[in-house]
């Protein structure tokens, strides 16, 4: 009888190990190293059109090709263009391979390179600004840069370690300027 009783205790404490074996919910873990998720995007053809709360006018069209976040959690545009008309000022267009831009505060940075383009006008030639980065605020209308950069205006050119400007009045100050002077060849002509 001893006997009995050993085999089925033996047979309950099998069955309760067989029990406990199949509860117990093993996760198989891939081979592969854990990638944690990141919450990115990318927008695409971008357009916006600002107007001048003064006048009612378009003050500045902004496209981009699309709107990513960078590695800072920040909005940026990748391959941005922004055709702006200050109301006293001249036409400019403004390009960079990345932007940033705060609707709220009007900051607006330009990197990775940047071209600005003043429109030719009847008095004035087209300049063209070309640099690395640009810094401005869309609301006091002022840019400034303070890195190396190249201005031709015409058939002048120089290059300048930065600048600041004001586009509302047209005010270029340009910093530790470098110009090369190509003076005309001397000619000799009796003057009688």
């Amino acid at each position: 009888m001893n006997f009995r009783i050993l085999s089925v205790l033996g047979i309950m404490a099998l069955a309760v190990a067989a029990w406990f074996y199949y509860q117990e919910d093993s996760e198989i873990k891939p081979a592969l190293p854990e990638v944690t998720a990141t919450n990115n995007y990318e927008v695409t053809g971008i357009q916006a059109v600002q107007t001048n709360p003064e006048t009612g006018e378009t003050e500045y069209t902004l496209t981009a090709d699309s709107l990513v976040q960078n590695a800072q959690g920040e909005d940026e545009m990748v391959g941005a263009t922004i055709n702006w008309q200050p109301p006293q000022g001249e036409n400019y267009t403004l390009t960079a391979e990345r932007a940033t831009f705060d609707q709220q505060t009007g900051a607006l940075n330009l990197k990775n390179g940047f071209k600005m383009v003043r429109a030719a006008t009847a008095d004035k030639p087209e300049m063209v600004i070309v640099g690395n980065s640009l810094a401005g605020n869309t609301r006091d209308r002022k840019l400034n840069s303070q890195e190396s950069l190249t201005v031709t205006q015409g058939t002048d050119s120089f290059k300048a370690q930065g600048f600041t400007a004001d586009l509302n009045t047209g005010d270029y100050e340009f910093h530790k300027i470098d110009v090369l002077f190509n003076a005309p060849k001397r000619q000799d002509k009796p003057l009688f």
